[in-house]
Order: structure tokens, then C-alpha cells, then sequence
């Protein structure tokens, strides 16, 4: 039996069993928290049309997957933390998800901070919009939750070593 590849949302879960299995079925998240998780997951693994599926944005109604790929073609998500939620459970119709997704571009490291907006449409949770700030060249902090042996599955959900993925400089 082969090893779970823990989901790169950050609940320590097996990916099957955490937002692998709202990538296999849209619009299923039952909450704005749940939904954030694995769109932010969808980012890390490059499963953009998840991403297309979740969102009805405001600003950029026409934003299709070519679109959202190319913004993300250079960025490898590393690790997600989860600030504050406001509403957003299974009986709210709006909810808001404040986080900060730490990100690897080629020898760079940075941050994104982001106050996300959500909005449940006819019992599904959708992204709306979201006011962000990034921060490039910051510190990833090494929490107790981050620490990584070489050889240990890497933190990102790639499934590979972590001397192999993320700790390449």
C-alpha cells in the first residue's frame, strides 16, 4: 500500500482524504473555510480548473484557466496558514477567510497575505474576491508543524522527498 501524500492545506490529512475529494466533486466544500483549503491546494498541485470552477469573480468575469495557469506558471506554494475566518459555515451565505500562502519563485521566497471573499449560490460556496498584499524575499518560518526530516514526504504535497522538492535552493 502506498504512502498518503499529505494535503498541502495544512490540516496534516491525507490529500484522498481532505481536498482531494472536493477536486473530485466541485462545488461540495461545505464551508468558505473548507473551499479557501482547497482552491489553495488546487494552486500547489496546478489543478486550475478546479480553480476556474470555485470562483465567480467580480472584477475578472472572463478570467478562464489559460489565464490562471499563466499567473501561476513560475510559483510553487509551499505552505498555508490560516489567519481568521468570518461566517462562512454550512448555514451563512457569506463568509470571509483571512490567510497567508508562503511561496518559492525560483530562489525567492514570499509571501501572500489575502482577505478572501466568498459567496454561497444555490448551496455552493464560491470565491469572489480578495484584497491581497505580497511580500516577496520574506523568512518561511519554521514552525513545529514545518519541521521536515531530508528524507520525509515534503510539506507541499508534491510527493516527493523533501531534499528532492522544496529544500532545493
Amino acid at each position: 500500500m502506498p504512502v498518503p501524500v499529505i494535503c498541502p492545506c495544512g490540516t496534516g490529512s491525507p490529500y484522498e482524504m481532505c481536498c482531494g475529494m472536493y477536486h473530485n466533486n466541485p462545488g461540495t466544500a461545505p464551508t468558505a473555510e473548507t473551499l479557501m483549503r482547497s482552491r489553495y491546494t488546487a494552486f500547489a498541485i496546478g489543478d486550475f480548473q478546479y480553480i476556474a470552477d470555485t470562483q465567480k469573480l467580480k472584477d475578472e468575469p472572463d478570467q478562464n484557466i489559460k489565464d490562471i495557469q499563466d499567473s501561476n506558471e513560475h510559483t510553487k506554494w509551499i505552505k498555508l496558514e490560516i489567519n481568521a475566518t468570518e461566517n462562512g459555515l454550512e448555514k451563512d451565505k457569506t463568509g470571509v477567510v483571512s490567510f497567508s500562502a508562503h511561496f518559492k519563485e525560483g530562489k525567492h521566497i514570499g509571501r501572500l497575505s489575502e482577505r478572501s471573499m466568498f459567496k454561497k449560490v444555490k448551496g455552493q460556496w464560491f470565491y469572489i474576491s480578495g484584497e491581497h498584499d505580497v511580500e516577496k524575499n520574506t523568512p518561511l518560518i519554521n514552525s513545529d508543524a514545518m519541521k521536515v526530516g531530508r528524507n520525509d514526504p515534503c510539506l507541499c504535497g508534491s510527493g516527493k522527498k523533501f531534499k528532492k522538492c522544496c529544500a532545493v535552493a
